[in-house]
């Protein structure tokens, strides 16, 4: 999983990653970042997740994007545009398409009992061909509702394999079910969170899988140095609103980061790391600035760098505790970090690139 700017880490970077590592297919939620990654010469084969508008379809098989199917009247349009193309004889591309099966997460798909003469339309379409079969799990932590989906996946199957037709790829596997075992890994497993080192909050492990779990590393970490450290007098308030007070002589440090940068205001009780010691964010969040306490770290200056997502010797910030105090999951935390962030890559110890507003540059 690589959509979303690759969980907010960098589309490019996480893509070239994974399919250097043995990824067989990379998902995308858009026709646009399948675009994005083939235009930087890629050539793992890519899903897009997302039903795309007919007068795209050629577009994405050209350039060997593999589309979903998830709702009949959607898959009629998408079919009756791509036999108009194949009728004008113009390429010799293939259409590979994934039929999305409805289990219970009733956001999109196919009932099991359509599937088959869905199928059956794709595969006597000309240079279409079925691809997978899929679905997604609504609560993967919870073993009973998953069993119920998986259910209705196999329901799905076995139309499938009454037809006379062969099954194709199948995959239902995310980050959830492969760390709490709630469903089988099919052909194909699609795990997004846990590639970026991350799990859910609480989430239930399974116990043949909890090493695999203990090794994960969060990828992300969000750094900043400050603009500028300033002594504050008893009685100055901070920031829009003065929604806090200084009670003591204190040093604040402005850090040049804000909801502008997907820190948003909700994080106005959080913390951020400095010479290994928390220091609170205090005021208000701005769109492009906050400010941390840092009277109880002495010695603060503008060469210090402070960690606001992330490690720093002892002390560790984590999205689980982002998340919760803006009340959401750790995939919204990373996902919402901005584009214009500056995003600097490593390989192990070694600097491998970096992207800002005006590109990115990839060394390996």
């Amino acid at each position: 999983m690589v959509k979303a700017d690759g969980y907010g880490h960098g589309l490019q970077v996480t893509a070239r990653t994974f399919a250097a590592a043995g990824a067989d297919l990379l998902c995308v939620a858009s026709l646009d970042e399948a675009l994005a990654l083939r235009e930087t010469g890629l050539e793992t084969p890519i899903l897009v997740l997302y039903t795309v508008p007919p007068e795209s379809v050629s577009v994405a098989a050209a350039a060997h994007v593999e589309l979903v199917a998830a709702e009949e009247g959607a898959l009629r349009d998408t079919l009756a545009a791509w036999r108009e193309r194949a009728a004008g004889g113009a390429g010799r591309a293939r259409l590979r398409i994934h039929l999305e099966v409805e289990t219970g997460l009733a956001r999109a798909g196919l009932r099991p009992d359509r599937v088959a003469a869905a199928a059956r339309t794709i595969v006597e379409a000309p240079r279409a061909e079925l691809a997978g079969l899929w679905s997604h799990l609504s609560s993967s932590h919870d073993a009973d509702v998953s069993a119920a989906q998986m259910e209705r996946f196999r329901a799905a199957e076995a139309a499938l394999i009454g037809t006379g037709l062969p099954l194709p790829a199948r995959h239902i596997a995310a980050t959830g079910a492969l760390f709490a075992a709630t469903a089988p890994f099919g052909d194909l497993v699609r795990p997004g969170l846990a590639l970026y080192g991350e799990l859910p909050d609480g989430f239930p492990i399974a116990p043949d899988r909890a090493v695999a779990a203990g090794a994960l590393r969060p990828a992300m970490t969000l750094k900043a140095r400050p603009l500028r450290v300033e002594r504050l007098e008893p009685g100055e308030r901070v920031g829009y609103g003065g929604l806090w007070t200084a009670e003591r002589p204190s040093m604040a440090a402005t850090l040049p980061l804000g909801y502008g940068d997907g820190w948003v205001r909700a994080y106005r009780g959080a913390s951020a790391l400095v010479r290994g010691r928390r220091a609170p964010l205090v005021g208000s969040v701005a769109m492009d600035a906050v400010v941390a306490d840092v009277t109880d770290v002495p010695g603060v200056g503008p060469e210090d760098e402070f960690v606001l997502l992330g490690r720093q010797e002892a002390e560790v910030v984590t999205a689980t505790e982002l998340a919760r105090l803006r009340t959401t999951i750790s995939w919204e935390v990373l996902a919402s970090m901005a584009y214009r962030v500056p995003r600097v890559y490593h390989a192990g110890a070694g600097l491998s690139g970096h992207r800002t507003l005006a590109g990115e540059s990839l060394t390996r």
